[in-house]
């Protein structure tokens, strides 16, 4: 344990800082760079070696893998987007011509609804349409959360989805096709961001930040109809460290917090300014101060696109042609085409929850309270999903859950386990949607309700998967306590790396409908027997 926290402390204030300047500034540099030569699509494997199984012809549905999502896109003359008569979200009409022309933000709620519902349309899915609403949580006219929602109606436990600061359910279009043929699935812009309801934002604290996103969730969760049943709460990024404080305040509505990517979790380091500052009076000096002040001031990405009117356009183009293409299987020309326009809509709104950064993370994505402190009180089975090149990096969540298991065993499978994707950052479900899809579906897997789904479920995960120990559960393990710790754990491993196998067939042993003992099921092979699952 010693080892990992020398790891995981030394040098990461300067890193970690250095990554959240420049996203903050990212928009800004890639204007002046302009888009790189090299963005292209790069799949990484084909649709007939993700899914041949053995007795099976090759087919779509199996997964959200590009090559299958394309073959989807290529054999579906229907609509994704289902604009239900009863939903208050009216269907997408075009906007004239001439209105570019006669305002500063070029967009709208309006022509954000039909950038998401272009988006959704990229990859229509086995599992049938998806469904645009928005559902009233409060009186105001601004109180609604938008949500998409798919999947058979009858499976259970519920799957709800949260996105991260300034993205929204759009960005999850690459996973709806598989998870909505599998599973009840809901995803929800939270309060003030996406294309939900922009109420002013007022707070002043971080409780009162935290209160300004968790009511409206649970409020909504009223308003769905889940009172009768508990949810897999999905969070991402700061959407993680949100979903995280809901699992905190109202264990009774989670049957299981899953948390991809998510800030806030390690403490900062008690000299990381200094560390990163250096001599005040140098240029990285006075740039860290402007910086700095601009966070405390509530400047945010948001506010400089509204600003900057009719070029922030552009900038955000620019940003999305660069950012989504380096891990992975990347987005294709296509995929930009659509997505970039969903992403100035929803950053180019008017600014509310966006307001909440600088009152739940310091400069550096720094939390004021940090889930490493927070997460000792969780009476909730908790897993983390991260792309190996996360820049919140994983070690700091096996850190954590290693520290959990010290305090008690895990109480369902897959519980205080931390899941790597290989070849996948920070957006992980867009950079490999169908490993994301796989780890996910592996952690609902256990409460599903019936045998039968169950078993499928199980099939679809292990089918041309290699999950393996990772090299950051290794590294703890050989940390003095966490070794003696170990055998407590039934020799589960902390941290699991998900890859495809080389062959395309990954052998699969039928899952029993026992599946309550507490130990993590996954498919799981030692590092010497990559392919085969144990």
């Amino acid at each position: 344990m010693r080892k990992l926290g020398t790891q995981v402390d030394r040098g990461q204030a300067p890193t970690r800082l250095r990554v959240a300047v420049g996203h903050w500034l990212a928009s800004a540099v890639v204007l002046l760079r302009g888009p790189r030569s090299n963005v292209h699509h790069r799949p990484r494997f084909s649709f007939q070696s993700l899914h041949v199984q053995a007795g099976a012809s090759t087919g779509p549905g199996a997964g959200a893998g590009a090559g299958a999502l394309a073959y989807c896109a290529q054999n579906s003359s229907s609509a994704t987007v289902d604009m239900d008569a009863s939903s208050s979200v009216s269907p997408p009409t075009p906007v004239p011509w001439w209105t570019k022309y006669t305002r500063w933000r070029q967009t709208s709620l309006q022509e954000g609804r039909a950038a998401e519902h272009r988006v959704l349309r990229l990859f229509p899915g086995l599992g049938g349409p998806m469904q645009a609403s928005d559902v009233k949580v409060g009186p105001g006219r601004e109180a609604y959360l938008h949500t998409v929602s798919g999947g058979p109606a009858n499976v259970d436990p519920p799957v709800v989805m949260m996105p991260g600061y300034g993205a929204g359910v759009g960005f999850y279009y690459r996973n709806f096709p598989s998870l909505a043929q599998r599973l009840r699935l809901f995803a929800v812009d939270w309060l003030g961001t996406g294309l939900s309801g922009r109420p002013p934002y007022r707070a002043r604290t971080r409780q009162q930040a935290e209160d300004f996103f968790l009511g409206s969730l649970a409020e909504w969760r009223r308003a769905a109809g889940l009172e009768g049943s508990k949810m897999i709460l999905v969070g991402h990024s700061l959407g993680g460290y949100l979903a995280a404080n809901y699992a905190l305040r109202y264990p009774e509505h989670v049957q299981h917090l899953v948390l991809v990517c998510p800030a806030g979790v390690p403490k900062a380091p008690e000299d990381w300014e200094r560390r990163w500052l250096g001599d005040k009076w140098t240029l990285r000096g006075q740039m860290f101060k402007v910086f700095m002040w601009s966070w405390e001031k509530g400047v945010t990405p948001g506010a400089i696109i509204r600003g900057l009117g009719p070029w922030g356009q552009n900038l955000v183009y620019k940003y999305v042609a660069n950012r989504f293409s380096h891990h992975g299987e990347g987005l294709s020309q296509r995929e930009i085409d659509v997505f970039k326009e969903y992403f100035y809509s929803i950053a180019a709104l008017p600014g509310s929850g966006e307001y909440a950064l600088r009152h739940l993370l310091a400069p550096g994505a720094w939390a004021h309270a940090p889930l490493e402190e927070r997460l000792h009180e969780l009476k909730v089975p908790v897993t983390f999903i991260y792309g190996k090149h996360d820049w919140m990096r994983p070690e700091y969540a096996v850190r954590l859950c290693e520290q959990l298991r010290t305090e008690r065993s895990p109480s369902a499978p897959n519980d205080l386990s931390v899941e790597i994707i290989e070849d996948a950052g920070h957006f992980v479900f867009l950079d490999q949607p169908e490993l994301f899809d796989k780890a996910l579906i592996n952690v609902v897997r256990p409460y599903l309700t019936t045998d039968r789904e169950r078993r499928q479920a199980a099939a679809y995960v292990a089918a041309g998967t290699d999950v393996h120990v990772a090299p950051e559960a290794m590294m703890t393990q050989d940390a003095g306590p966490a070794a003696a710790t170990a055998a407590t754990m039934k020799q589960a491993p902390t941290a699991t790396s998900w890859g495809f196998a080389a062959s395309g067939v990954t052998a699969y042993t039928p899952v029993t409908s026992d599946e309550g003992d507490g130990t993590n099921q996954s498919p799981t092979t030692l590092p010497g027997d990559r392919g085969k699952t144990g």
